[in-house]
């Protein structure tokens, strides 16, 4: 089901989409948060927005998902961000690709300045009663084993290598749903997926799954039938 409607600018609340590999209380909770694109004049706004977003729910790591900033001039705001969000619970970060034009390594400080842990090239570990979950950036070489394994990645075209590598979750964004969805069909929304293969809401194939995250934020703020979220997942 697609929710929303016709949207223009960035105000009101995000839609906190979930998505469950399991039910019950031994479930480990991320919130994936990407394409937050932080900018002059609407940082403050956006921030607060995924602020409010994780008021009142259980999380036990969140995931910065890349395309944080557009703007050297956000960086400080990024750090004040991930600093707030660590209140609430350890934040694990990746860069997308306006990050990448911003300048990775500063963004990366940016992240750890706030506290927060860049997984980009690397992997970190959660444990959620006996279960150990491994979260990977899009560059980890190494996969360790655990009781469920994440990537956390930007572009959901590293879906076909990633399910290879056998993880059982990859969390991408990247295409904001394409903004405009005029309907969804076999997983896909429509007509991105006429130009995008992976404009997916989420995709299973065998054991591994694939949830494409809608995004917080766009450079041309207009959208209809494709709500500006956060993602839930129950891993």
């Amino acid at each position: 089901m697609i929710a929303g409607s016709f949207s223009l600018g960035q105000h009101g609340p995000l839609h906190v989409r979930e998505e469950r590999l399991i039910s019950g209380p031994a479930s480990c909770r991320l919130l994936y948060v990407s394409d937050i694109h932080l900018r002059p004049r609407r940082s403050d706004s956006l921030c607060r927005q995924v602020i409010d977003a994780l008021r009142g729910r259980e999380i036990d790591a969140l995931l910065l998902g890349g395309d944080l900033v557009d703007t050297a001039s956000e960086l400080g705001a990024l750090s004040g961000f991930v600093r707030e969000l660590r209140k609430v619970a350890p934040v694990f970060a990746i860069g997308g690709n306006h990050d990448e034009y911003v300048g990775i390594d500063r963004v990366e400080a940016a992240v750890v300045a706030g506290d927060g842990q860049w997984i980009h090239a690397t992997c970190a570990h959660l444990f959620r009663d006996s279960r150990e979950i491994v979260l990977a950036g899009p560059e980890a070489n190494l996969l360790p084993e655990g009781h469920v394994r994440v990537l956390c990645a930007h572009n959901p075209r590293i879906w076909k290598t990633a399910r290879k590598r056998g993880f059982d979750l990859v969390l991408a964004g990247h295409l904001h749903g394409c903004q405009l969805v005029a309907f969804e069909y076999r997983d896909r929304l429509y007509p991105g997926a006429l130009f995008y293969p992976y404009c997916y809401l989420n995709h299973q194939e065998g054991a591994a799954r694939l949830i494409v995250s809608r995004g917080v934020s766009d450079l041309f703020p207009i959208r209809w039938r494709c709500p500006r979220e956060v993602v839930l997942c129950h891993v």
